[in-house]
This record gives structure tokens, C-alpha cells and sequence, in this order.
């Protein structure tokens, strides 16, 4: 019975990891849309919060899947260990490469003068801060390919290397956050 609870919370971890990564993804988005300050504070707010919640799912899926991992003897194979890159390359882009951004974000909504849309839409349309998101969701969805398929050492370096290009051609292919913006609001 422990073990499947444990699988219960490993689940549940991931499930609200993808939450997490989604509701962010609607933040940055309706924080882009607003057309009020106080709409867009709102949604900074919401933003605020993700970070507690996607550190709690991380937390849960690697007690969870370290203790699942032992039980069943896989902790040593090779998708495994690029699970762990992933979650460690997750961990870095959320983490250090985002969070200066994130203080940006909210540091905008601080902001009381007529400027502080334009700034938070600014804020929120960071190329960085984009790009952060979709590799967390890239190479959050390639950990889950690797926990189903479990593939040998070639197979899940190349699945790494198709989540990196994924990555970065989505990355590469988005419009400009100006086009996203009202027809009006581009000149």
C-alpha cells in the first residue's frame, strides 16, 4: 500500500508541477493583455505564488520518484540520470535565469504612474522569462517520456537532444511580443 501512495504522490507532483508551469504561462499572458494596472497586478500576484507551489511539486516528485527509484532498483540507469539533467536544466532556467526577471515583473506592479502597464507589459513580454517557461515545459514533458519509456543511455541522450531543439526552435519561432499586444498599441 505505501508504494502506491508514494506512486500517488509522485503523480500528484507532477500533475501540479504542469499546473504550475500552466498557470504561469496564463499569467505572463493575461499580465501582457491587461489593459489596467490594476488587472495586470492581480495576475502578478497569481505569478507571485508559483514559485512556493512549483518548488512544493518538485520537491514531492524527487522524494517520491528517489524513494520509487531505490525500491525498484533504477536509480543508477541511464534515463534516470538524464532525468535528473532535465530537472537540474529545469531547475537552472527557473531558478537563476528567471528569477531576476520575475523581481522585474513585480517591481512593475509597484509602479503608480501612468508608465506602469507599459512596464508590466514590458516585464511580462521578457524574451528570457518566455523562454524559461517553454524549456521547463519541454523538458518537463521529456522527463515524462524518459519515466515511460526508459530508454537505454543513446536512446535518452537523444531524447535530451530533440527536447533541447524542440526548445530552442520554439523558442526561436515565437512572434514578437509586440505582435501580440492590441493592432493599436503597434505602430
Amino acid at each position: 500500500m505505501i508504494r502506491s501512495v508514494i506512486l500517488f504522490a509522485h503523480i500528484v507532483g507532477v500533475l501540479g508541477l504542469f499546473v504550475g508551469l500552466a498557470v504561469e504561462w496564463l499569467s505572463l499572458d493575461s499580465v501582457q493583455r491587461a489593459s489596467t494596472r490594476g488587472e495586470a497586478v492581480r495576475w502578478v500576484r497569481v505569478n507571485a505564488v508559483l514559485p512556493r507551489a512549483g518548488g512544493l511539486a518538485v520537491a514531492v516528485i524527487l522524494a517520491s520518484g528517489i524513494y520509487l527509484g531505490a525500491r525498484v532498483g533504477v536509480l543508477g540507469e541511464a534515463w534516470m540520470r538524464a532525468s535528473y539533467g532535465a530537472m537540474l536544466l529545469m531547475a537552472i532556467v527557473g531558478g537563476p535565469v528567471a528569477r531576476g526577471r520575475m523581481r522585474v515583473l513585480r517591481q512593475s506592479a509597484e509602479d503608480r504612474t501612468d508608465r506602469a502597464v507599459a512596464g508590466l507589459h514590458a516585464a511580462a513580454s521578457d524574451a528570457l522569462l518566455r523562454l524559461s517557461l517553454r524549456v521547463r515545459i519541454v523538458f518537463g514533458l521529456v522527463v515524462v517520456y524518459l519515466m515511460i519509456r526508459k530508454p537505454e543511455a543513446g536512446e535518452a541522450v537523444l531524447v535530451m537532444t530533440i527536447g533541447a531543439i524542440v526548445a530552442l526552435v520554439v523558442a526561436l519561432s515565437r512572434r514578437h511580443p509586440q505582435s501580440m499586444l492590441a493592432p493599436d498599441a503597434v505602430s
